[in-house]
């Protein structure tokens, strides 16, 4: 009988982690009814490709932005985690960087698009960190709008976005570091946003509490038991 390693074959071929990271994600798919899944990579491919080529326009970064992941779910499908050796893989930091530099979009469109595309999210690296940074880029330009549209959802979808929003690495070992700027950042948009937002801010400052430094690559791997649990 011929014996072979499934385990290690599924651990350390990255290929092969992506073809069952994609066939889970169907499952939950149809499990839930869930008929909008999948981003059509054809059609954001070439909206992407349209919007670098001549001048820009408002159709052409429309395109761009209807065919960009609307949701964590579409996000997390569509560009995951880089794998170099992986052909036609879709270049994230190319998309997100064009999503970021839209200007002919409506602002409260926009920042809709971003809330909801956050909520629920889980920090990693790769694509998913860079659009937490691009996150952090456009709240600091359009805090106003941010708070003026996320004060419209309930209260704990509000602190799962903020949850992703501050999430950030344990330990340093791990690339983390201690995100003095995050603190900051949140006392900043506290003192300018709790007299018109209160139930926002309280919301934003309890997803800095649990989320700021509470993330290990061993929860992103699903480590079970996980050695960080608490004693």
């Amino acid at each position: 009988m011929c014996k072979y390693n499934y385990r290690r074959l599924i651990t350390e071929n990255p290929i092969m982690k992506q073809l069952i990271f994609i066939a889970l994600i169907s499952l939950t798919c149809v499990g839930e009814g869930r008929s909008q899944c999948y981003v059509d990579t054809a059609k954001l491919n070439q909206a992407y490709r349209d919007l670098i080529k001549g001048k820009r326009t408002y159709e052409k970064e429309k395109a761009f932005f209807d065919a960009f992941p609307s949701s964590w779910m579409e996000f997390i499908l569509t560009y995951q985690w880089y794998y170099p050796n992986i052909p036609n893989k879709l270049n994230y930091v190319e998309h997100i960087e064009i999503f970021e530099s839209l200007k002919l979009i409506p602002d409260t469109t926009y920042c809709d698009k971003l809330i909801h595309l956050s909520i629920g999210g889980k920090w990693s690296g790769d694509a998913i960190s860079y659009l937490q940074e691009v996150l952090h880029n456009v709240m600091n330009k359009k805090s106003n709008v941010f708070f003026a549209r996320l004060s419209k959802y309930t209260k704990g979808i509000q602190l799962r976005f903020w949850q992703f929003y501050w999430s950030s690495l344990y330990r340093v070992t791990d690339g983390g570091s201690n995100r003095d700027d995050y603190p900051k950042e949140c006392e900043l948009l506290k003192n300018r946003m709790r007299t018109k937002y209160p139930e926002t801010v309280k919301a934003m400052e309890i997803g800095l509490n649990y989320a700021l430094g509470e993330i290990t690559f061993d929860e992103v791997e699903n480590d079970f038991p996980h050695k960080y649990f608490a004693k």
